[in-house]
């Protein structure tokens, strides 16, 4: 180990992003979607998260979820804005910089209902994948839950040479210094390249196209996603072999129903029902999808139910639509196109969800349509527009913590635009509220419920910090069109986004 990062780029910290893959009241919704018993969640329950970044993901599931909350990330950096929001939720989360395998050789940690790894995998050394295996091996319950999402073959056969580009240059030419000329100075170099036309790029087009999306991300981003010195591509079937070693079993994809899969042509599906070996037939699929980033779940000591009584526990569980019903879109795009559904089949058990002011209720009601339902309500969970809910008592038991991290995260909002989620008790996890509707909610929370008043305390703190409002990718400049601006907003978050937070518990 050549220094304490062991490679990994933490020349600046990494940006402020939430994954509900993470939640364990999703991972536990996941597996019992695919007929896997989950362990329960309650406040005995242990959770972890290994590489947690700037810590909101696992900040806002330990205020959102009943248990105790854990994890390692051995960018200083990191960890102390970690415990930082910890504080302020006043959550049962201990956040440590330990690397990885010091964190596993610690002797004060619980046996774990859950571990997740969130973009870590492919981007660290071999080493540190055994120790982050030896985690689950050493502190993961029979039956707990793993999440890991990874880079992966073949998807990203084409195109990996961006990364090793960007990476050459960078350790060779720049290497230090300010991080947004560092990711510039790369980027101007492979552009260059692309300019003197290599034989290469004739042979995989997608490469140019590629490049220029990532031309557009957030330096940070790139830094953290492209420069490390360890970037390590491997297939889905190498994973699994992989975890198996540390007793953990592929169970599914974090998704309740994929796309890319429910829109293969019929003579895919019919090739693929063929393969009996579970494991191959997921290697499989990643062929015909192209798949270049897998969300996997794995279990210690797999263990199915009953097809019936898996059925009967997703259509009592309690959903929230998280989306007005009018702009649930019925299309919504795969790498193999767009798929359209049906509205026939989605608007009843839509409009059943934003009833009642969204109102979160089960699926009881559509039982006689039960393959449908389960299909429909698959879908608007994998697009966002849906979530499941955790039970009524360990939502109140996490509102006062909630409370507190989304206070805190809202006063933040006065002063930067960093951390766009905030925490829900009811469904044990994050909700995006950009700017705006936190500075928004803190207002209304404080008193003030007209919008022309929402809107003029907005202006009034936005032009004390100089700030102007960008629409339309320009700014606002003048008083008035910054007013209209905001009025708009203020109205919206009264009467459409409002009544949805509220049946979040995060109003």
């Amino acid at each position: 180990m050549n220094s304490w990062n062991d490679g990994y780029f933490t020349d600046a910290t990494y940006t402020y992003g939430y994954y509900r893959e993470l939640s364990p009241v999703y991972m536990r919704w996941c597996l019992l979607n695919k007929g896997i018993a989950a362990p329960d969640i309650n406040e005995d329950s242990c959770h972890c998260e290994l590489g947690f970044g700037q810590g909101v993901s696992a900040n806002i599931h330990a205020a959102a979820t009943p248990g105790k909350f854990f994890g390692t990330d051995f960018n200083p950096a990191h960890a102390a804005q970690a415990q930082k929001l910890a504080e302020a939720s006043g959550a049962d989360a201990n956040f440590f910089e330990d690397s990885f395998e010091e964190f596993a050789n610690r002797d004060d940690l619980p046996q774990f209902d859950s571990i997740g790894f969130q973009g870590v995998w492919s981007w660290v050394s071999a080493e540190n994948r055994r120790h982050m295996l030896e985690v689950a091996r050493r502190h993961l319950k029979s039956g707990g839950m793993v999440y890991n999402s990874y880079n992966c073959l073949p998807g990203w056969a084409p195109t990996a040479p961006i990364r090793e580009l960007l990476t050459l240059y960078d350790k060779n030419f720049h290497g230090n210094g300010d991080i947004n000329e560092r990711v510039q100075a790369a980027l101007k170099f492979v552009g260059e390249m692309l300019d003197a036309e290599p034989a290469y790029v004739k042979l995989a087009p997608t490469f140019q196209s590629t490049f220029e999306q990532l031309k557009k991300q957030n330096p940070h981003y790139i830094a953290h996603e492209y420069l490390n010195l360890d970037w390590d591509l491997m297939y889905f079937s190498d994973v699994a072999q992989l975890s198996q070693e540390a007793k953990l079993d592929f169970a599914t994809t974090a998704m309740p129903i994929e796309g890319e899969i429910f829109h293969l042509p019929q003579k895919a599906k019919d090739f693929l029902s063929k393969i009996n070996d579970a494991l191959v037939r997921e290697q499989i699929q990643d062929y015909f999808i192209n798949r270049n980033f897998r969300k996997d779940l794995y279990v210690r000591g797999l263990r199915r139910i009953p097809n019936a009584e898996a059925q009967e526990k997703i259509l009592s569980t309690r959903y929230v639509l998280m989306t007005p019903a009018a702009e649930v879109p019925l299309t919504f795009n795969t790498s193999l196109g767009i798929l359209r559904l049906s509205e026939d089949a989605y608007r009843p058990l839509i409009n059943h969800l934003a009833a009642d002011n969204f109102r979160p209720k089960n699926l009881l009601k559509f039982r006689s349509k039960v393959n449908a339902t389960l299909e429909v309500i698959r879908v608007l969970i994998l697009t966002g527009h849906v979530m499941p809910c955790q039970s009524e008592a360990a939502a109140e038991l996490v509102t006062e913590s909630c409370d507190r991290l989304n206070a805190h995260l809202c006063e933040r909002a006065k002063f930067e635009e960093a951390i766009s989620f905030l925490a829900s008790p009811l469904i044990g996890g994050g909700v995006n509220v950009n700017r705006f509707k936190q500075l928004f909610l803190a207002q209304y929370k404080g008193g003030v419920k007209a919008a022309d008043k929402l809107a003029d305390t907005v202006q009034k703190l936005l032009s004390r910090q100089g700030q102007r409002i960008l629409f339309n990718g320009k700014a606002l400049d003048t008083p008035e069109k910054t007013t209209e601006h905001l009025r708009t907003l203020a109205e919206r978050f009264l009467t459409i986004d409002l009544p949805i937070l509220k049946a979040l518990m995060i109003v």
